[in-house]
Formats: structure tokens, sequence, C-alpha cells
């Protein structure tokens, strides 16, 4: 069966296609992009197979200089010097680039690659005192793989080598090892090519340590209190003592980190105008280096005024409130930080800039404000496989009242679903870490069986507990319908289907990806429970639990591999007996198990229409490799299933699978998907495979 495909033929060009993106890098010659023009009377000769295409694009802006300019030669020059440069980075160790002008705006390119070089067996030598073990030493000679997800021999690249020894050094010395030395032994490439052996050789030596601290306050008639005092030796000591008292080794940042915390102690502690040099006087014979510290502390500050600057419509009160510096406090860096921080993350503002004005001991504290756009308005098309074309257009208000409550109303439009959402966000809840939201949520989809419509209001409460980690409890209350049920089983009945439902859940997520559209490494977890018992107001009473998590690894320049493993159940509570089709799990789909179509996984009726079920769960694994700039492919296996009864979760009796391949172009809003995917058992009702557009990674 072929349905939600273009055809066996289509299948045929799609993989194709698939296959030749997939096995493409950046060193095959069959060009993503229209070759780079170069001038009608300059020839390149001798480009190695799978480079010409970079080397014309490497050569193309110096020689298009070389044409304007009525035939400088120094272009010209430019170009082999250029191209030389990139055949040494691909490998080519042997490569010799010439050129011969033959003309007033004609010249002849000549390259003589030779055999490319890889970096056979490294030896690495280093004495017991070194931190960086042997395979972090060995990265360092290590050139880049070609090929496939990076499967090809490692290129040998004589400029990283020969610099592999000093940079072994910088390094060590960053750690304190003064002393370190490192040596390459290196015989070069080869006449015919292939690997060369390197040998590295690291003597790191003793580790430096602070051997003394000198600290003097320059004389002057400026006295220190006793909680500066004591700020500033905390903070001395615990940069230069670990948490035994022993000294710390040392770094030759040390000196610009000490010197900033020092500054900034005195900051907190009142003196805006303290000024530190930190000397560092090394000692070879003690290994040990004596830190000169002299400080300059300048009057101790009080604030004797507030002065706010700013020509936009947010009340001052309200930016008073998120400085939180009050007029006759001791000036106090660290809070002010702090205040500026509150003021940027409200979002309201594109610049924040303070100063204190005047001399002496009592200043006023000026700040200046640029207020960002608060209102915008925007339109976002989108595709899906299932619910094809949409559009989405809102319009956000985030400094509501002049008090920085966040409004907004977005409506999206789809051939097979309607939504529509009404948002009041405070992000101060009575000026506290909350985040408050207010919701009326309205929903109309078509699913293969029938159509959900749920209307509901909502209120949620955020705490964020660091950048990563957010704790959401809330309330909703609404109206759950499914029409138009085509299901002919028992457990589904249209009637039944109608239901008036209240609950309280919490969730809590834990976000650790570099990136939120594209990410290669680290994970995302969030867990939810809800429940919903007639107390409150529901007419289903139930407990629904969802977790999902992801996982990226970071394979290589070119390579992640994405591990997305999501799973829910729902269970009848308080006596209830049945739950209502719109309320089940469904999984399939373009995030989903991609050799489905949407939300046909799992338990059907007589004629094949998906009734859902208490329980689902989904793992997919994904590797994804950049072809070329913002393209990638993507190889990559699928498993799942839905449980009709809760209690058959643990028995995995009827997991189904998905093995398919993807192309993926990355966008500012995500990136545009085609992912194909094939059954390897296809049962009664099922595709033999399916092909999904859309935009958005599956997970």
């Amino acid at each position: 069966m072929t349905a939600c495909t273009p055809g066996w033929r289509g299948l045929a060009l799609a993989m194709l296609a698939l296959a030749g993106c997939a096995s493409s890098g950046p060193e095959d010659d069959e060009p993503v992009v229209a070759a780079p023009v170069i001038p009608e009377g300059v020839e390149i000769i001798g480009a190695p197979d799978g480079q010409s295409r970079d080397v014309r694009q490497t050569a193309e802006e110096f020689l298009a200089q070389f044409e304007s300019t009525g035939g400088r030669a120094a272009y010209v020059d430019d170009a082999a010097y250029e191209i030389e440069r990139l055949l040494l980075e691909r490998g080519y160790a042997q490569a010799d680039v010439r050129y011969e002008i033959t003309g007033e705006r004609a010249a002849t390119i000549t390259i003589e690659a030779g055999p490319r070089s890889t970096i056979g067996e490294v030896t690495v030598v280093a004495d017991a005192l070194c931190p960086l073990d042997e395979d972090l030493l060995r990265a360092y000679v290590n050139g880049p793989r070609p090929g496939l997800f990076g499967t090809g021999d490692m290129l040998y690249i004589e400029g990283r080598v020969a610099r592999a020894a000093s940079v072994v050094v910088g390094d060590l010395v960053a750690l304190g090892h003064l002393d370190a030395e490192a040596e390459i032994t290196d015989p070069g490439p080869g006449p015919e090519g292939g690997p060369v052996p390197i040998r590295l050789t690291v003597v790191a030596r003793e580790r430096y340590v602070v051997g003394g601290v000198d600290f003097e306050v320059s004389e002057s008639d400026v006295e220190l209190s006793s909680e500066a005092s004591a700020t500033v030796a905390s903070t001395l000591e615990s940069v230069v003592e670990d948490e035994d008292g022993e000294p710390v080794a040392f770094e030759p940042r040390l000196t610009g980190r000490l010197r900033s915390a020092l500054e900034d102690a005195y900051g907190r502690a009142g003196h805006p105008d303290a000024r530190v040099t930190v000397r560092a006087d090394v000692e070879r014979e003690t290994k040990s280096v004596a830190l000169a510290i002299r400080a300059e502390p300048g009057p101790e500050v009080t604030v004797t005024e507030v002065r706010i600057v700013s020509e936009g419509d947010t009340k001052e009160s309200f930016v008073r409130k998120q400085l939180g510096v009050e007029p006759g406090a001791t000036f106090d860096a660290s809070e002010l930080r702090e205040g500026v921080r509150r003021l940027y993350r409200t979002g309201l503002f594109s610049e924040v800039r303070t100063r204190l004005e005047g001399t002496g001991d009592t200043r006023a504290l000026v700040l200046e404000i640029e207020e960002a756009p608060s209102t915008d308005v925007y339109f976002e098309p989108g595709y899906g496989s299932y619910e094809l074309f949409r559009a989405t257009v809102g319009a956000r208000n985030r400094n509501l009242f002049g008090i920085g409550i966040n409004g907004s109303v977005e409506a999206t439009v789809a051939v097979r679903a309607l939504r529509f959402v009404v948002g009041l966000t405070d992000p101060r809840f009575f000026d506290s870490n909350l985040v408050a939201d207010y919701q009326i949520n309205f929903e109309r989809r078509e699913e293969p069986s029938f159509v959900r419509e749920n209307i509901d209001v909502g209120a949620y409460l955020t705490r964020e507990w660091d950048r990563r980690t957010y704790s959401t409890v809330g309330y909703r209350f609404g109206r759950s319908d499914a029409d138009d049920i085509e299901v002919n089983d028992d457990s589904v009945d249209e009637v039944e289907s109608q239901v008036n439902i209240a609950s309280v859940f919490l969730s809590q997520r834990y976000d650790a990806r570099d990136a939120i559209f594209a990410p290669s490494t680290g994970f995302l977890t969030e867990a939810s429970a809800e429940i919903a018992p007639s107390v409150i107001g529901s007419e289903l009473e139930f407990i629904r639990l969802r977790l999902s998590h992801f996982w990226f690894f970071d394979r290589g320049p070119d390579d992640v591999l994405g591990i997305g493993f999501r799973t829910g159940v729902i269970l009848p509570a308080f006596g209830e007996n049945e739950i209502p089709i719109q309320e089940r799990f469904f999984a399939g789909g373009e995030n989903s198990v991609r050799s489905f179509r949407e939300s046909e996984l799992g338990p059907r009726d007589v004629n094949g229409n998906p009734i859902g079920g208490e329980a689902m769960a989904t793992l997919s694994l994904e590797w994804r490799h950049v072809l070329r700039g913002s393209l990638q492919s993507a190889l990559f296996a699928d498993a799942g299933f839905v449980e009709e009864d809760v209690s058959e979760y643990f028995g995995f009796d009827d997991v189904r699978y998905g093995i398919g391949a993807g192309l993926r172009y990355l966008l500012p809003i995500g990136p545009l998907r085609i992912d194909g995917a094939v059954n390897p058992d296809p049962r009664d009702f099922e595709d033999d495979w399916v092909i999904h557009f859309s935009i958005g990674m599956p997970f």
C-alpha cells in the first residue's frame, strides 16, 4: 500500500536522491550549487579528483580582480598561493602550484598536487608529571577525517603537525607547567604519499605553585570598614588557596582573575573606584611564583539619588523595582549588576547603562535605558505531512500597562487543523521568581478516525531555578469533544466522548542542549504528571504521566548522533472505567515512528481505523551529517508501540519499527525536512513505506 506517497516511481526517485546526497561530502566533484565563474582567459590545470570545485571557488575572487584590473599579476599570485594552501589543508603535503601570465588578461595556473598523505602511527612519550593523557596529546597532531561520517583516513596537514609542539607547550604553561617542553619528530611525507609516522615527546616538568602573597594597600585617608576588609581577605584567600588551605597551582591567567576578583570585592564593599595591580615573580629554584598585589581602594560611596533617564513607556516605578538600588545605601557593585540583569531579562530594554555621577563619598546613580520595540506582529508559514500547509499569524506586546506584562494572540490555520490561543504572562508574579501564565486555548483537528475539538482555560506558575531547570504547576478547565467518530469498537462511544475536564499538573524540564533547532551536544528531559479528580470539577477522572528524554552526541565536526525517547500513560482513576478516544495516546508520523502515517501506529478497529491506547512509547536513533553548509543528511531507525490497556505496557508484544533516511536544510525558523522510512514488517492496513515533509527536527 502506498497511501500518503507519490507512487513507486516517486519513491524510487526520492530514495535515489537521498542516497546520492547522503554519500556526497565536501570533497565530491558533483556541485551542489553552480560552479564558480573563472574569467575566460584563465585556465586552471591539474586539480586533483574531488577538489576542482573548491579549487575554483578559492581562486574565483582573486581571478575576477585579475580580469577587472587589466591583468595585474599579483592577483594570480594570490590565487595560486590560496590554492596551494587549500590543498595542503586537504592532505596534499607535496602540493606545488605555479602560474604563467599568457596575455593581457590571460593566465594558466598549473597544479601538481602529488599523492595524498595521511597520519600514520602517532607515538606519544610524556613524563609522569604531564597532566594530559596520550589520547588528548594525539589530538594536537591529528588531522580531519574526510568521507561520509568522517570514516576516511586522518589527513596529514604539515602546518598543523609542525605547530603541535608549540601548542602543547602553550597549553601546559597555561596549566602552570612553566618549564614545559615538547618536540615533534616528523620524517615528512614520502614520495608515494600514504601514512606518515609521528613522534611527540613531552616533558611537562613540575607544576609551579603560588609561593607567597605580598598584599599592600596604598596610603590614603580611606579606612576600610570591617565588612570591606573581610570581603577582600576572603576573596584573596579563595583565589590563592585551595579548600585545605594549601597553595594553589600557579597559572598565568591567575593574575588577571585575581585583579578582577579583588576589584569586584572592593566594589561589592562600596568602593567603585578601586584599582588593583598584580605582579607575578617567578622563582625557578623553588618552582613557585610570588604575587605582589597593590590596591588603591578609593572612597566608600553612598548612593544619594537614583536618576532614571528614559523616553519609553515603561513606568519608572517598575524600573526602580527591578533595579533594586535604594537611595541612602552604600554602593554595591554586585547588587547593581544583578539589577541590570533583571532589567535585561524582562526583554523590554535594548540597552541599559549605569554611571556614578559626582566625586567623593556621596554620588548619584544615573540609569540610562533604551527600550526595545514591545509590539510585534508575525506571520509564519509551515508544512507538515499530515496537517499539510499551515500558516500562523499572531501579535505580541511585551509591555502591557508599562509594567512588563506580556500579552499575545495567535491563530494557526492548517488544512486539517485550526488553533487559537490568547495568553497573558506576568514574568514577575507578585515580584517573585515565579512566572504566571494565563491562557485560553481552542483547537480543532482532524485525526485519522475522528475530529478532536478542545477549548480550555488555564493558569500556570513556572519557577526558573537556573538557566536550564524549570518547574511548572497549573490548573486547567475545559471541554473535550470527539466528533465524526469513524471507529467501530465497543470502547469508543461518541456521546461519552464529550466531557468537561478539570485537572492540576506538575511538570519538570531540564534543558542542557547547546542549541534549540539543531543541537549537537547535551540533552533535554521533560516529565509531567496530571491529575483530574471530580472534586475539582472534572467529569472524566484520570491520572496522566508523560516523560521524554533526548540525547545529542557530537561525533566530529560534521556528525551528530541523536537519541529520542517519549512515553506516556493515562490511567482511569477514582472509579473511572474508560478513557474517551480524544484523550488517548497515538503514535506514528513525522516526529514519531516514521514508517507510519500520523497517529496510525497501534490498535485498530476491524476497518483499520486507529483507536489509540492508554500507553505508548517511542525510541528514535538518528545520525545527522553535514553535507555542505546548511544541508544535512540523516539515517535513522525508529521503534514504538501503543497499547490499548496500560497493563500491557511492559509486554513489548507489539513494537513496530521504521528505518529510513532524510535531508534537512537549516533555516532560522528550523530545518526544512524530508524523511523517507520503510516498514520492515508491514501488516494489514499498514504502508510499506512513507515519506514525510515538514519543518523542524523530529526531536
